[in-house]
């Protein structure tokens, strides 16, 4: 009979068997360092863009935005969604009007509270009501507060200007 060791010994001269390396281990490693990492990962951010023609005002607010209906109101235009509503010519005429309520915007507004009501609806949700108005630094206060009447009266309660956070 062969003594053990010896056998071992000649084993190890010879190269005997290839080492293999367990990667059990380090696939469990990986594994919980990508879901902690996707646990961590924040999709917070801008996820409105403001228009390229308005210059916004700036805030120390500390809410984010959130994805909603969005107005914008320039110095010469009223659009939704990137859906012009007043150009230049009806937004000249509404700095001379008496009344609260921008018609056309009440319109327009009103269409997008009924699909949005169905949708939740169906969702099984409760409609919202959130609206973000993107209006630019220099337009009058009167606009603005006309803007917001006309929102409300629409089915849209809650309002968010959209603005820039102070650093």
């Amino acid at each position: 009979m062969a003594n053990p060791r010896a056998v071992r010994q000649a084993r190890r001269r010879r190269g005997g068997e290839d080492p293999r390396l367990n990667i059990t281990s380090m696939m469990d490693m990986f594994t919980i360092i990508l879901v902690f990492l996707i646990k961590n990962f924040s999709t917070e951010g801008a996820i409105v863009t403001p228009a390229e023609q308005l210059t916004l005002p700036k805030s120390t607010v500390e809410r984010r935005a959130k994805e909603s209906l969005s107005v914008r109101v320039a110095q010469n235009a009223i659009m939704v969604e990137n859906n012009l509503v007043l150009d230049g010519e009806a937004y000249e005429r509404l700095l001379g009007q008496q009344e609260f309520m921008i018609p056309p915007l009440y319109d327009v507004l009103t269409r997008y509270a009924e699909e949005g009501k169905k949708m939740a609806s169906a969702a099984g949700t409760p409609f919202s009501g959130e609206i973000t108005i993107q209006g630019d630094v220099e337009i009058p206060y009167s606009v603005l507060t006309r803007v917001m009447y006309t929102c409300g009266q629409a089915g849209y309660p809650t309002m968010n200007l959209f603005v820039y956070r102070n650093e």
